[in-house]
């Protein structure tokens, strides 16, 4: 190694890798022996420093002949990049930021030369990183639905809020009067439930969508005891469900708001209200079943 460290100086004194240094290289690397891991970490970091620089043009060739020679020809496992080599290599040609053309040359040769190629060598081009990069951006959009999303629970979250006002007023005015309308009382009640059911609705989907789309919320990963366990989404599937349980109770909602304005003038219309009733039972049981698997 200090014979080595002595060659990088004359390199830094030339400002490049010219013949003679790849001479040198040739003399002290392969000399009749197997290429070290301390000669081949040393060849990384030579090309790292002077990749900018007009090298000669053998440096590449001795440079991929020398990595080549390090992965394929030892002892071990001659003619196979094993895990940990393939490893090794990886981290760095990652290191790098994006593969020049020694390295493209380099995969080349050992593609052609090895036995087995392992797959996390398969490194993707340029245009296919830039597309995905690209791709991957495009989750930004869902944003729009999140504001919007937003925008309209924040609505409903008001008119509902005026319904409740509405209610209360009526009652302060007419209690003194025993002119109650209780089933327009009621009715203004659960219209108020019924909308910021739906607003819910609409706020748990912003933010499933932002936390699965574009970020989980910093906050909300700091205080998790504090998080209810229906805003908990991790998946697709987590979203669907926490939705579908505020939706199902928007419906029971809606069925009490409709029987209340229903009259009752025949035996069967009381049996499709009872049925309404059992089949409201059976949808809650299942769905409290289903959250204890």
């Amino acid at each position: 190694m200090p014979q080595l460290n002595e060659i990088k100086k004359k390199a830094t004194e030339i400002g490049a890798i010219d013949q003679s240094i790849v001479d040198l290289l040739e003399q002290e690397i392969l000399a009749d022996r197997q290429v070290s891991l301390e000669e081949a970490n040393f060849l990384f970091a030579l090309k790292k420093q002077f990749s900018t620089h007009r090298n000669s043009p053998n440096w590449q060739t001795f440079f991929v002949h020398s990595i080549t020679r390090y992965l394929l020809e030892d002892e071990d496992s001659p003619g196979v990049v094993d895990d940990r080599e393939a490893q090794w290599l990886r981290a760095h040609l990652q290191s790098q930021g994006e593969l020049d053309a020694i390295d493209r040359l380099l995969l080349t040769e050992l593609r052609t030369r090895s036995i087995s190629f392992p797959t996390i060598l398969n490194f993707k081009s340029r245009k296919t990183l830039l597309f995905e990069q690209f791709l991957y951006g495009t989750r930004f959009t869902t944003f729009l639905a999140v504001v919007g999303s937003l925008v309209a629970s924040i609505v409903l979250f008001v008119k509902g809020t005026i319904n409740i006002i509405r209610g209360v007023y009526y009652f302060a005015t007419h209690v003194g009067s025993n002119q109650i309308d209780d089933h327009h009382l009621v009715a203004e009640f659960v219209s108020a439930i019924d909308i910021f059911l739906f607003s819910t609705v609409l706020f748990i989907f912003a933010l499933g969508i932002y936390e699965l789309f574009i970020n989980k919320i910093d906050i909300v990963n700091r205080n998790k005891e504090d998080r209810p366990g229906w805003l908990v989404v991790k998946s697709i599937d987590d979203l669907k469900t926490s939705l579908g349980k505020v939706i199902l109770m928007i419906l029971i909602v809606s069925f009490f708001e409709h029987s209340l304005s229903m009259k009752y003038d025949s035996i069967l219309q009381l049996l499709y209200l009872g049925i309404g009733i059992l089949l409201i039972s059976a949808a809650l049981y299942l769905t409290h079943k289903s959250s204890h698997h």
